[in-house]
């Protein structure tokens, strides 16, 4: 019938071909051009010239903290859900006509709709995230249907031969090829195995890529600035005080993280402390799958053939070798670095405050990195016994806490905006400083008060007892052989506790009274 269907469509065509004879020169040239829209445009059909971007020639990293992270909470590199903002200057030739210009070697957790790119003359007429990262999971997605080398080795000899085979199925579940044995599984012979591919299929990529395409008039060579938001990044301020008589000299590093596969070396690095509004984004995540290669057992379970169970392969790489992990190196622990140069005071971002460390360094890739942040020497403080008390809660002789209390400001020694982070305080002892205490604090404006942990006492104790319903009495003892400044906030702000001679701290009533040695004081309040 085809052929019938054929000799058909022939007459129908000649009879049209002898009606149109007749037309006028116009109509012919119509149909001319007509005819050609139909026939493929090989200018059309051709694929756009690209032009590769390695890397950048310089790059600055700005990173935002997590908004919902506690001081007390450590950064894991596996679940980081602070961003960062990335900017990279690179130089590209571009020919003249459009082109897809490639920037590789960008954050994997880029947001490509943030990406602002500056510097093309012909501007970005499309923008693309390629997610298809080079793997053997990939390789082998990317190479279904296609021909490959199979090559065995003999355990025995030690002679290797080799085969086409053509991929038919992969990479989840297994890889399945045809040879010209038949079909088989990848992995499953019992010989050392491996796959050799002819090329690399051309939408993989060994680095996160962001491509774009423009248009240029000439050919020319220009110098593009890439900006984008990442995310998998966070950072952190540790501070680490150290008492010098009745000042404290006060130092802080900040901890960045970095959770992406992609490192930035000899990068301007800023971060910023605060809360921005900001809804959060998914990424585009890397489209890699896990290879595996699955082995069946032979047979049924009616035949007479030895049941045997196979081993769930690993990953493996390109080779279908499997990964043996390298035993661990326990490298020496490097000293402690010398406390730096001070750094450049914060800057104003609006409500937020930046900060710029100084000097360039490299934000690793998968890993955290300590860098100074700030330093102030000779700040003044007072040191207080402080416990925070339920409201009527009984207490019986409990310790309290021993904090120094600094107020930032420029009277007193300070006077910076401080972000949020833990603390370490430090005493000399000799030759040496001991740690008495840790803890953290909140972002601290200009004009307010901090807290730095300084340890227990049980010197200094604390007792509550009911008297009625509605009233409660404080007691708290002194045992030491100096005076000491007691401070016990009572319940939350709007508790409703009254007493003559309570203070409120931060909204909270509290209690504070000087103790002189061996001393005992008492306060009934009503709640």
């Amino acid at each position: 019938m085809p052929g019938t269907a054929g000799r058909r469509w022939a007459r129908g065509a000649a009879r049209h071909g002898a009606a149109v004879a007749g037309r006028r020169p116009q109509h012919r040239r119509v149909l001319s051009a007509y005819a050609l829209l139909l026939l493929p445009a090989p200018a059309f059909a051709q694929q756009l010239p690209s032009i590769i971007s390695p890397g950048p020639a310089t790059v600055a990293v700005t990173v935002y903290r997590a908004p919902y992270r506690t001081p007390r909470d450590a950064m894991n590199l596996d679940a980081l859900n602070g961003y960062a903002l990335v900017t990279e200057t690179r130089r590209v030739k571009l020919p003249k006509g459009r082109a897809v210009l490639r920037f590789e070697g960008v954050a994997g957790g880029i947001i490509p709709v943030s990406a602002v790119i500056d510097g093309l003359p012909g501007g970005t007429i499309e923008k693309n995230r390629d997610a298809r990262l080079l793997s053997p999971a990939a390789l082998v997605d990317g190479t279904l249907g296609n021909r490959v080398t199979l090559r065995r080795t003999d355990r025995a000899t030690g002679r290797s031969r080799e085969e086409a085979a053509t991929i038919v199925s992969g990479p989840i579940g297994g890889v399945v090829l045809r040879t010209a044995s038949g079909v088989e599984a990848l992995g499953c012979s019992g010989l050392p195995e491996s796959l050799r591919y002819a090329r690399v299929p051309a939408d993989l990529a060994a680095k996160p890529v962001l491509s774009v395409t423009t248009d240029s008039l000439s050919t020319r060579t220009v110098t593009v600035s890439l900006s984008y938001l990442a995310s998998g990044f966070d950072w952190s301020a540790s501070y680490v005080g150290t008492l010098a008589g009745d000042r404290l000299n006060l130092f802080a590093w900040t901890t960045l993280a970095n959770g992406n596969r992609e490192g930035f070396a000899d990068a301007e690095v800023q971060v910023v402390a605060g809360r921005l509004n900001r809804e959060r984004v998914a990424p585009v995540e890397a489209a890699a799958t896990r290879l595996q290669l699955r082995c069946y057992p032979l047979g049924t379970t009616t035949s007479d053939l030895r049941e045997e169970t196979f081993e769930l392969a690993d990953e493996i790489i390109v080779t279908a070798a499997r990964i043996t992990p390298p035993p661990p190196v326990m490298a020496p622990l490097p000293a402690p670095p010398a406390p730096p140069a001070p750094p450049p005071p914060p800057e104003n971002l609006g409500d937020l405050k930046l900060y710029r460390l100084p000097g360039r360094t490299t934000v690793a890739a998968q890993g955290q990195k300590q860098v100074a942040l700030l330093r102030q020497d000779g700040v003044r403080y007072a040191r207080i016994y402080r416990r925070k008390v339920g409201v009527g809660q009984p207490i019986e002789a409990q310790a309290v806490d021993i904090v120094l209390r600094v107020r930032n400001d420029k009277a007193d020694g300070l006077g910076i905006p401080l972000p949020a982070g833990t603390t370490a305080l430090y005493a000399p002892r000799g030759d040496a400083s001991l740690l008495v205490g840790t803890g953290t604090m909140t972002d601290r404006a200009e004009g307010e008060t901090l807290l730095i942990a300084a340890g227990t006492s049980r010197q200094v104790l604390v007792s509550q007892i009911r008297l009625s319903d509605r009233v409660a009495r404080l007691t708290v003892t002194n045992a030491r052989d100096v005076a000491v400044d007691v401070e016990l906030p009572i319940g939350w702000a709007g508790s409703g506790v009254k007493a003559a001679g309570l203070t409120e701290i931060d909204g909270i009533p509290t209690w504070r009274t000087t103790l002189p040695p061996g001393a005992t004081a008492t306060l009934d309040y009503r709640f």
